[in-house]
Parts: structure tokens; C-alpha cells; sequence
């Protein structure tokens, strides 16, 4: 059981590295722990204390819970991403980015239930 919270944590922390598209060195470095210890953490083959976990996250910008939650989690650290990116522009510009997602995930809805449809579903 503990190991596979331990890799579930570990696929968490990578991904929510890769999201704020930080090197393994960087973050180490930035956590004063080496390289390969946060390597054998993603990998889930040691498990982080809480404390580590937590600086973890504070370095990443991600919550604790991010970090010991399921694989789901990956959507909402993609989500607060994309809301830390919003924040740096005016109101203006987030309407006309907001207008512009909607559009898209109408038109890539349309396509991927055209192609549930030809495919039989």
C-alpha cells in the first residue's frame, strides 16, 4: 500500500513540475535537497515527508493536497496554471481569452461527438 502511494505522490510532484516547466536540478536546488533525491521521490521510490511535500509545493505553486491526491489532480494543476497566467493580464484581455476557450471547447465538442457518432456510439 505504501508504495503505491508513494508513486501516486511521486506521478503527482512530476507533473506538477513539468506544468511550471521546472528541471528536476531546478527544483532540488531551489528545495537545498540533490537531484537525485527528487528524482527517487518522483519515481515513487522513497516517500517525501510531509514537511518535504510541503515545501514541494509551496516551490511548485501547487496545495499540499495536489501533491497526495489522485492522478486526477493533474487537471486542476493545470487549471490553477492557467489561472496564475490569467491573473498577469487585464480584465479586458482574460474576457477575449475566455471568449476564445469557450469557442474552442465548443468546436473540439462538436468534432470529438461527430466522431463518437460515425464511429457507432
Amino acid at each position: 500500500m505504501e508504495k503505491n502511494i508513494a508513486t501516486r505522490i511521486g506521478r503527482n510532484i512530476a507533473q506538477a513540475r513539468k506544468a511550471v516547466r521546472r528541471t528536476q536540478a531546478d527544483v532540488a536546488e531551489k528545495l537545498g535537497i540533490d537531484t537525485g533525491s527528487l528524482s527517487r521521490m518522483e519515481r515513487g521510490i522513497i516517500m517525501p515527508s510531509i514537511p518535504t511535500l510541503d515545501k514541494i509545493a509551496d516551490e511548485l505553486g501547487v496545495a499540499l493536497w495536489q501533491l497526495i491526491g489522485s492522478a486526477s489532480s493533474s487537471s486542476i494543476v493545470m487549471a490553477e496554471n492557467i489561472i496564475a497566467q490569467l491573473e498577469k493580464l487585464g480584465q479586458a484581455e482574460r474576457l477575449f481569452l475566455m471568449e476564445e476557450i469557450e469557442r474552442w471547447v465548443n468546436k473540439l465538442s462538436s468534432c470529438s461527438s461527430t466522431a463518437r457518432q460515425d464511429a457507432g456510439e
